[in-house]
């Protein structure tokens, strides 16, 4: 577009040219006229012309003027601006000459050089600052030389403005050329970039500190962003290739925005992947949280891995995704531990489990004990000993009353003392059981927790075979002999007989020998009453065994006996159940058994009292039983008499024979059944029979012999 200076010239060149014409026009047509005329013509029209170009000159003149002074002003608004922007951009500028002397200098490349505008302003760059004016003349001097910007990053260099401190600038230089194309200087661009260049270093220095760490330890770690259900801009640290055997390139994808590779979710172990997506997914909705999770991997060379996989997330962008982080570590070994300690521990409980049911099942109580006597462990046999209580933990000394351990106290101090092993025979007389009990001190080597073993036998059994064997060969001797006596007393006492009838029948009319006849009549009835129980006791074991209620065998009893209570003014009072659970048993030697312990009773009773005989359905030591109870109003047993009750021969009771609890008590021998005498506490003696109940099935099991007590 021309200028306003190239407008005027050509305004005036047309003026030239049409005052030009015009003169051609007037002397084309003077040539007509006189010269003086022509001459007179010519003279005004070149004086008009002349007026009309002046004025024109002049009018162009002034116009010209008027642009000059607004291009000037146009010139110094357009400095001041530069100035105020070189003076308020935070980069330093300056502008050289072609010798590099400073002709411009800004604020801020005074303020970095630590001088004064005016200290800059003429003098040539390494005048100023001679280390930075080294260092920028030869940047200088190539941007002089070439068209082409020249830009550097390693100028480092000391100024005023920072003593005993190096700078790092970013400089841009580049060449000035006026309008004819001749160089005019050069401007360079400066920008200090000391704490870039700081945090670069730090970074990078950060950055080695993290990859050393990272490669030291044995997790490793990945991240990226979750977005709408894909994970993008995937990394991971190299360790990932110490746990996985895959290279952490393997699982760089090229997929969208940088998501993984196909692999990172196929290593997740099938089984877990939709617990591990799950898990993983659930940071969108709770975003600045941690999960934490336990899944397997498939590694490269097929085998299986448990690892731990802790993530973090951050807040929502403002696309709806979190930055997730997740730290990896592989804790095979923990869970192959903790499986072989589960199993140890389930192998620990199934071996404790079989050694309590076997502790339990041994028939025999059992008890251990810690050495200063501290019941530790007791087995089911033994705390059914103890009334079903628990007493672990307790001592031995405190379990009074709980036959036998109550009496195993002092072997239990025989042991702390000897280390050895020791036993002693219990007998509880509330029960009428017998325990053999035995002890001994456990000690194993390097052990500093020694035990005491109790075991306690029951041997009631064992004595009552024994007494009962005693007694049956005693019996049987006896049997023999008294069976052979009677036989040949029988004899001698029938031919007796017989004379004392032939005398009475005789001489039977006269008064003074009837007082001897009685009494020889009375002696034949004693001697043949002796000898019919020696014959019954001599008599072996046979009878016919049936299975029923021993209630009827009772009334008939009792209906033998009345005569004899209703001579001696001795009521019989009957309390037999009507539900009694049958016997195996031999009615006619049972019916002996119950006349003859109710005619005792009878005999021991005062005029005007009562027998009382009761029978009932029992269970003592854990099976069922029929007792069977006599009790009569008389003085009872006495404490010395007991012992002996059951020995033949032996009476306290004038005219008696001392044989009928001995028959009695072999009876029940062969009914495997119990006796027992007593006093009752509202006095009187109190006989109880014991005769094992058969079971629904007619199973008794093994039946116990009879025990007298």
């Amino acid at each position: 577009m021309p200028t306003s200076s190239s407008t005027s010239t050509l305004k005036l060149l047309a003026a030239a040219a049409a005052c030009a014409g015009l003169m051609a026009l007037v002397g084309v047509w003077s040539e007509s006229q006189s010269s003086a005329a022509r001459i007179a013509l010519l003279a005004v029209s070149a004086f008009v012309l002349a007026g009309v170009g002046a004025a024109v000159a002049l009018r162009a003149l002034a116009r010209s003027e008027r642009e000059c002074a607004r291009l000037r002003t146009q010139v110094e608004d357009a400095r001041a601006l530069s100035d105020a922007v070189m003076n308020t951009t935070p980069v330093g500028f300056a502008y050289y000459d072609r010798d590099l002397r400073y002709v411009h200098v800004n604020a801020a490349l005074a303020a970095m050089n630590g001088l004064p505008v005016e200290a800059h302003l003429g003098r040539h760059v390494s005048e100023v600052l001679p280390e930075l004016g080294t260092a920028l003349a030869s940047r200088l001097s190539s941007a002089l030389a070439s068209d082409a910007p020249v830009q550097d990053l390693s100028l480092q260099v000391e100024t005023p403005a920072a003593p005993g401190e190096s700078r790092f600038w970013f400089g841009s230089y580049s060449r000035v050329r006026g309008s004819g194309g001749a160089v005019l200087g050069v401007i360079a661009a400066l920008s200090e970039v000391t704490e870039r260049m700081r945090a670069e270093a730090s970074l990078q220095e950060h950055e080695g500190r993290l990859d050393v760490l990272t490669r030291s330890l044995p997790d490793y770690l990945w991240g990226g962003k979750l977005r709408d259900g894909v994970l993008r801009d995937f990394y991971c640290t190299p360790v990932v290739e110490r746990t996985t055997g895959y290279p952490a390139s393997a699982f760089i994808g090229d997929g969208l925005e940088g998501a993984p590779s196909p692999l990172w979710s196929e290593m997740i172990h099938p089984e877990d992947r939709a617990r591990y997506r799950e898990c993983i997914e659930s940071l969108v909705l709770a975003p600045s949280t941690e999960v934490e999770i336990e899944h397997r991997i498939i590694c490269a060379d097929g085998r299986v891995r448990w690892v731990r996989s802790r993530a973090a997330a951050s807040g929502l962008d403002s696309l709806g995704g979190v930055h997730l982080g997740c730290v990896v570590t592989d804790v095979t070994d923990r869970r192959l531990a903790e499986d072989l300690r589960q199993r140890l521990n389930d192998s620990f409980r199934r071996s404790a489990t079989e050694w309590r049911r076997t502790f339990d099942a041994v028939a025999s109580p059992l008890l251990v004990l810690s050495a200063d006597g501290i019941i530790h462990r007791l087995n089911d046999a033994a705390r059914v000993l103890f009334r079903e209580t628990d007493p672990s933990g307790q001592p031995l000394a405190t379990t009074s009353g709980a036959q036998p351990w109550s009496s195993a106290t002092p072997l239990v101090e025989e042991l702390r003392a000897t280390h050895g092993s020791a036993s002693r025979q219990v007998h509880d007389p509330e029960s009428g059981r017998t325990w053999e009990v035995s002890a001994a001190w456990v000690d194993e080597k390097a052990s500093e927790d020694p035990r005491i073993i109790l075991v306690a036998t029951e041997v009631t059994r064992l004595l009552e075979l024994q007494a009962y064997v005693r007694r049956s060969e005693t019996m049987a001797a006896m049997g023999a002999i008294v069976a052979g006596v009677a036989h040949e007393v029988r004899n001698p006492l029938f031919s007796i007989s017989a004379v004392v009838d032939a005398v009475e029948a005789t001489y039977g009319t006269r008064p003074e020998l009837k007082p001897y006849l009685d009494v020889l009549r009375g002696e034949v009835r004693r001697l043949t009453h002796l000898t019919q129980e020696l014959f019954e006791y001599g008599r072996p074991t046979r009878g016919e065994w049936t299975d029923g209620a021993v209630g009827a065998v009772v009334a008939d009893a009792l209906s033998a006996c009345m005569l004899t209570s209703d001579k001696a003014s001795v009521t019989l009072v009957r309390e037999v159940s009507d539900a009694l659970p049958p016997v195996r048993m031999d009615a006619r030697r049972l019916f002996h058994v119950f006349r003859n312990v109710v005619e005792n009773a009878v005999q021991h009773s005062p005029q005007g009292t009562a027998v009382h005989v009761t029978a009932e359905a029992v269970e003592e030591a854990g099976r069922p039983w029929v007792r069977c109870t006599v009790h009569d109003g008389g003085p009872g047993f006495k404490s010395e008499d007991l012992p002996h009750v059951f020995e033949p021969f032996f009476s306290k009771r004038r005219g008696g024979t001392g044989l009928g609890l001995s028959i009695v008590q072999r009876i029940l021998d062969e009914h495997q059944g119990r006796i027992r005498l007593s006093n009752h506490p509202q006095g009187g003696a109190e006989v109880t029979i014991l005769l094992p109940a058969l079971s629904p099935a007619g199973n008794t099991g093994p039946t116990p012999q009879s025990q007298v007590s």
